[in-house]
């Protein structure tokens, strides 16, 4: 018997073969590409989720740090003659023994409280100057919401603090009301400087740096924090206090006439003698 060799393949087979070999291939490239987008993917993911966490917390961290009075604009260091950390400015004089303390309230875009400042304001200045109270100012900000004149009155209120700073509050005070603008028309930082350039002696360029630097922002947000919790329902008010701790509220008819002189000078004689 005669052997024969045994005939390879077909080659139209073969060539199937091969190019179902191709096919497993680009099918498995291609499933091995999509798998490395949905990993990239959820990497971004991962990162872009991290970034937002730390984030976060970094804006905890601020909050944190401003509630704690690292940020001037919230916190803010007090007028150098404030009486305290949320409260009034106290006017130049020493009291005497027994002497009552005088609160006042205002807001320097009050058209109230300037006519108060026309017929009382000295009065209540000699008044601290002779000794016979304890005269403290609280400069509040409240008209800014009332008549839509934000931030007129914090900026008048932070520019009286600067003025404090070099011992010229009450001249300040007075150049204010003095000329002040039109009700609603408010305040901006530069008709501010106006008012400080007839305030004589006044450092102005320290003065207007205090003010765009914002160091007493904080400080005049607390004063107006205060205006509720004190029962202060609007401006003027002028509450008088004995060393007894008796409280008399001067009432506003009494402020706003020639008689206010007379007037502050009698509740202040009462709650001596209380």
């Amino acid at each position: 018997m005669s052997s024969r060799k045994r005939p390879s393949g077909h080659p139209a087979r073969a060539g199937e073969a091969q190019d179902a070999r191709a096919a497993r291939q680009a099918k498995a490239a291609a499933l091995r590409q999509r798998e490395q987008a949905r990993e990239r993917s959820r990497r971004v993911l991962l990162i872009t989720a991290a970034v937002v966490v730390v984030l976060a917390i970094v804006a905890t961290v601020v909050v944190l740090v401003q509630r704690q009075g690292g940020d001037s604009d919230t916190e803010g260091v007090p007028a150098p003659h404030a009486v305290s950390a949320d409260g009034g400015i106290q006017l130049p004089g020493t009291p005497a023994a027994g002497a009552p303390t005088m609160d006042i309230w205002l807001d320097y875009q009050c058209p109230v409280c300037q006519r108060f400042e026309g017929f009382g304001g000295q009065a209540y200045v000699d008044l601290a100057a002779q000794g016979k109270a304890k005269v403290v100012v609280h400069t509040l900000t409240f008209l800014d919401g009332t008549l839509g004149t934000a931030p007129s009155s914090q900026l008048a209120a932070e520019g009286a603090a600067a003025a404090d700073a070099q011992g010229k509050f009450v001249q300040y005070t007075q150049a204010l009301y003095a000329d002040q603008p039109e009700e609603g028309t408010g305040y901006t930082a530069d008709s501010l400087q106006a008012y400080a350039e007839k305030v004589d002696g006044l450092d102005v360029t320290a003065w207007r740096k205090a003010l765009d630097d914002h160091v007493y922002a904080g400080y005049v947000k607390r004063v107006q924090a205060q205006m509720e919790p004190q029962g202060v329902g609007g401006t003027p008010t002028v509450r008088v206090t004995s060393a007894a701790g008796a409280v008399t509220d001067v009432p506003a008819d009494q402020l706003l006439t020639a008689d206010a002189p007379q007037n502050l000078a009698a509740a202040v004689q009462k709650a001596t003698a209380a």
